[in-house]
C-alpha cells in the first residue's frame, strides 16, 4: 500500500499567542490525520484528528472573537470523524493511539521550549518524543514505518541542531574560577604584606645580580612595614673598588642608598 508523505503540523515559527497562527497549525494537524486515515494507518490518524480538536477547543477558549463560524464548522467536523475512525480501532491500535498521543504531546512541547530558547529542556523534551516514536514503530510492519518515516526525519534534526547550540553555548560561556579565593583573570597589585619579611643572613644567589659576587651581598633585615629590602654594600663595594679598572659591573638596588644629585 503506498502512504502518502506527512507534512508536518510545525515549523520555523509559532505563534503561541497569534491565533492565525494557531490555526495553522490546527489545520496542519487535521492535514496529517487525513492522509494517515488515506493510508490506512487509524491509531496515527486518530492521534492526529485528536490533538486538532484539542488545539481547536483552546484556541476557541482564548480567542472568541477568531473567526467563530469557521472555527464552529470545523469542532463538528472533527467530533464526527473522530467518532467514525475510533470505531475502526481494534483493542491493539487503540494502544498505539494512546502512545501516539503522548509523542504529539512530547513533540508539541519540545518544539515550544526550542523556540522559547530553552535548548537543554527542548533536547530533553524531543529525546522523549523520540523515544516514544522509536517505542511505537518498533514491532510494526514497513507501511507503519514510512507513515511516521517524515516525522521521525524531522525530530532527527531537530534534536542535531539543539545538540550544535547546547555545545556552542558551553564553550563560549565564560570561565568560573573555582577553588581559591584568587581571581587569576584580573590584575592584581601586590601588596607589602604578600611579601616575605626580610630575614637577617638570608642567601642572595649571583644569578639574580649578574657580575656581582655573591659573597658580597648579603640581605640586612627588612622594613616590617613597607617590606621593603635593600643590598649593603661591603668593604669590596666601596668607591675605591667600583673605580678600579676591570672591576665587575656595578648597580645601584635602591634609590634610597643615596640621595639623588641635585639640579644644575
Amino acid at each position: 500500500m503506498a502512504v502518502a508523505c506527512l507534512c508536518l503540523p510545525w515549523g520555523p515559527v509559532r505563534g503561541e499567542d497569534d491565533p492565525a497562527a494557531q490555526w495553522l497549525t490546527i489545520y496542519g494537524w487535521i492535514q496529517t490525520a487525513d492522509r494517515l486515515a488515506g493510508a490506512g494507518q487509524w491509531p496515527l490518524a486518530l492521534g492526529s484528528y485528536l490533538e486538532a480538536d484539542r488545539q481547536i477547543r483552546a484556541l476557541a477558549a482564548a480567542h472568541p472573537g477568531f473567526e467563530p463560524r469557521m472555527i464552529a464548522y470545523r469542532s463538528e467536523a472533527l467530533a464526527a470523524t473522530i467518532a467514525d475512525t475510533e470505531a475502526r480501532l481494534t483493542t491493539d491500535e487503540h494502544e498505539v493511539m494512546m502512545k501516539y498521543l503522548d509523542f504529539i504531546e512530547s513533540l508539541e512541547l519540545g518544539e515550544a521550549q526550542r523556540y522559547a530558547n530553552e535548548y537543554e529542556a527542548a533536547y530533553a523534551t524531543l529525546g522523549m518524543a523520540m523515544a516514544l516514536l522509536e517505542e511505537i514503530i518498533g514491532n510494526k510492519p514497513a507501511e507503519f514505518r514510512e507513515a511516521v518515516a517524515s516525522q521521525h526525519a524531522r525530530l532527527e534534526s531537530s534534536l542535531t541542531w539543539l545538540d550544535s547550540q547546547i555545545n556552542f553555548t558551553a564553550m563560549t560561556r565564560p570561565g568560573v574560577v573555582t577553588g581559591d579565593d584568587i581571581d587569576w583573570g584580573t590584575t592584581r597589585f601586590v601588596k607589602a604584606g604578600d611579601l616575605p619579611s626580610g630575614q637577617e643572613g638570608v642567601p642572595v644567589t649571583a644569578a639574580l645580580f649578574p657580575g656581582v659576587p655573591a659573597s658580597n651581598a648579603r640581605v640586612p633585615p627588612g622594613d616590617a612595614a613597607t617590606g621593603e629590602t635593600t643590598v649593603v654594600e661591603t668593604e669590596e663595594d666601596s668607591p675605591a673598588e667600583r673605580d678600579k679598572p676591570g672591576g665587575p659591573a656595578r648597580f645601584r638596588m635602591s634609590s634610597r642608598q643615596s640621595e639623588a644629585p641635585a639640579r644644575p
